[in-house]
C-alpha cells in the first residue's frame, strides 16, 4: 500500500506547479495491488485516487469488475457535458494505462455496473435508440455482452426504458434491475424503479419513492438491502444524501440516512458495495464556489488528453468501511 504513496505526492506537486501543461499526471501504471495500494480507510469516509480529479478533470462514478480485476470510471468534463467510460485492468498485481471501453467516446455514457456473471455492463447512456439516426439527450439503459474478454456492441433494454431520462443501473444475482427515472408517474421529479423480464418496471413506492428526488439505486446482490440518494429534507445533511433501507417480510423499512460519516452540506451520490463488501464507494461534489466556462471542444476518448476549466465544483471519488457505518447494524 506504501508504494502508491510516493507517486501521488509527486503529481500533485506537478500539477500544483504547471498552469501550462494540462495533461492528467495520475498514472495509474505505478500502482499495484487491491484498490490501488490506497491506505483503508477508517471510520470516516476517505477520498480514493483523488490524483484523478484536479483544476481539469472531473470523474463522476466507477465500478469494479466482480473479481476486482477491472476498474471501470467515468470521465467527465466539469459541467457534466461530455462523458465516456474507461477502464485499467490489473495484469500481474500491477494496473494498465486508463483507455476508453470500446464502445464508448462518441455519446455521453456513464454509470457503469458489472453483473454477477462478470459478462454484462449495464450502463446509462444518450446514444440513439435502434433504428434512429441522432441522440435526443434522453438517457436510456443499455447493456453490452463480454465475448472473449471484449465488449460487444450495446444493445437498448427497450422494456425498461421510457421516453423521460433512466439512470444509475444496479443489478441483483436474480438479475432484478434497480434504477432512477424521470417519467411522467414519479411522485418527485426522480423515483426508483425495478424491473423484471417477467413483470415489467414497478415503482418503488413509499417509503423509497418520495414527493422528493430519490435516485442512484444500488441493489445487494441478494437483494436484502437498498442504498439511494434523497434530497428528503427531513433527516437530511446537505443537497443529496445516502440513505440504506433494509428488505423486511412486509417490504422496504423506513430508510435510515448513513450519517455524518458520509454525508456533508456537500452532494453526495453514486453509492456502491465493493466487490468484497467491505467498503462503500461513493461520489461527492466538492463545492468550490468558482464559476468558470470551458475554453473549448473535448475529445473524451483520450483521458490523457483533456481541457476544461472548472465551474462549480469537483467530483472526488470517497470510500469508507462498510464495518463502520453505524445505520447497516441497526
Amino acid at each position: 500500500m506504501k508504494k502508491a504513496l510516493p507517486v501521488l505526492i509527486l503529481i500533485l506537486l506537478m500539477t500544483a506547479c504547471s498552469n501550462s501543461d494540462k495533461q492528467e499526471k495520475i498514472d495509474l501504471t505505478q500502482m499495484w495491488g487491491t484498490y490501488f495500494g490506497e491506505s483503508f480507510p477508517g471510520s470516516k469516509a476517505e477520498s480514493f485516487l483523488k490524483g484523478l480529479v484536479d483544476e481539469e478533470h472531473s470523474v463522476q462514478n466507477f465500478c469494479f469488475s466482480k473479481d476486482g480485476s477491472e476498474f471501470y470510471f467515468v470521465r467527465t468534463t466539469l459541467d457534466d457535458d461530455s462523458a465516456t467510460i474507461f477502464f485499467s485492468k490489473k495484469v500481474n498485481d500491477a494496473w494498465s494505462k486508463p483507455t476508453a471501453v470500446s464502445f464508448s467516446g462518441v455519446y455521453n455514457d456513464t454509470d457503469p455496473f458489472i453483473d454477477s456473471t462478470n459478462n454484462t455492463m449495464y450502463f446509462s447512456s444518450d446514444r440513439p435508440r435502434p433504428g434512429e439516426k441522432e441522440s435526443w439527450f434522453d438517457f436510456n439503459i443499455w447493456a453490452a455482452a463480454r465475448k472473449d474478454s471484449l465488449w460487444g456492441t450495446p444493445y437498448l433494454i427497450d422494456s425498461l426504458n421510457s421516453t423521460e431520462d433512466e439512470y444509475y443501473p444496479s443489478v441483483s444475482t436474480d438479475g432484478t434491475i434497480y434504477f432512477a427515472s424521470a417519467r411522467k408517474e414519479s411522485m418527485g421529479y426522480w423515483d426508483i424503479y425495478s424491473f423484471e423480464n417477467n413483470s415489467g418496471v414497478t415503482k418503488v413506492d413509499s417509503p423509497i419513492s418520495s414527493k422528493y428526488r430519490d435516485w442512484d439505486p444500488y441493489i445487494s446482490p441478494d437483494n436484502k438491502f437498498l442504498l439511494f440518494v434523497s434530497d428528503r429534507p427531513d433527516s437530511g445533511y446537505g443537497s443529496g444524501d445516502i440513505y440504506v433501507s433494509k428488505k423486511t417480510e412486509t417490504g422496504w423499512g423506513t430508510p435510515v440516512n448513513l450519517g455524518d460519516e458520509i454525508n456533508t452540506n456537500d452532494y453526495e451520490y453514486c453509492p456502491r458495495i465493493s466487490y468484497d463488501g467491505k467498503f462503500l464507494f461513493f461520489t461527492r461534489l466538492e463545492a468550490t464556489g468558482e464559476n468558470f466556462s470551458r475554453e473549448k471542444g473535448v475529445d473524451t476518448r483520450n483521458p490523457f488528453e483533456f481541457e476544461y476549466l472548472p465551474e462549480a465544483g469537483r467530483n472526488v471519488l470517497y470510500w469508507i468501511s462498510v464495518d463502520s457505518l453505524k445505520a447497516f447494524h441497526k
